[in-house]
């Protein structure tokens, strides 16, 4: 693998992870404002555009991953997590396949999102410290978690949120 030069942090597939990273942040930062409906179907928009702009960014190797840091708290996650699961609560539980162990678990759309959240807001807070070495550890640490975590878990999202979404057409054929 290359290692990072500066191309790769101001590079447009980048800049465009970092603004959709920030408006789901904001986004679920603000769900108090918003219906379920409007929950599930803005998030069936926007995580579907996060998965493709995570499997745009290429894979690559800093020297140093001291720059890689966590700057969301505990505080902050639970605050999101706590107003969030009150906000989904009629459709926070869903079963999905894991094809790893074969079997059907129960998953919970709150739990994911937030993990989501998490790896979206330190890539956002890491990015603005507008400083080379510290973008360059966000940017890292965001790619390096999408294959099992950040990615994986909007691909067992999206079927379930698209199913709640587009229910009410299933019902009219």
């Amino acid at each position: 693998m290359e290692n990072l030069n500066t191309d790769k942090t101001d590079d447009r597939n980048t800049k465009d992870l970092l603004f959709l990273a920030g408006r789901y942040c904001t986004f679920l930062e603000n769900t108090d404002a918003f219906s379920e409906s409007q929950i599930t179907e803005y998030l069936v928009q926007l995580l579907a555009m996060l998965y493709v702009k995570g499997t745009m960014i290429p894979a690559f190797e800093i020297e140093d991953n001291s720059a890689c840091e966590q700057f969301l708290t505990e505080e902050q996650y639970e605050s999101v997590y706590l107003r969030l699961k009150e906000k989904i609560k009629d459709i926070d539980f869903f079963e999905s396949y894991d094809r790893d162990l074969n079997e059907t678990q129960t998953q919970s759309v709150c739990e994911l999102l937030v993990d989501i959240y998490q790896d979206m807001k330190n890539f956002v807070l890491g990015y603005g410290k507008n400083r080379q070495s510290t973008q360059e550890g966000a940017l890292w640490m965001v790619k390096d978690v999408f294959p099992l975590k950040w990615g994986k878990y909007i691909s067992i999202l999206l079927p379930y949120l698209h199913d709640l979404v587009y229910a009410a057409n299933k019902e009219i054929e």
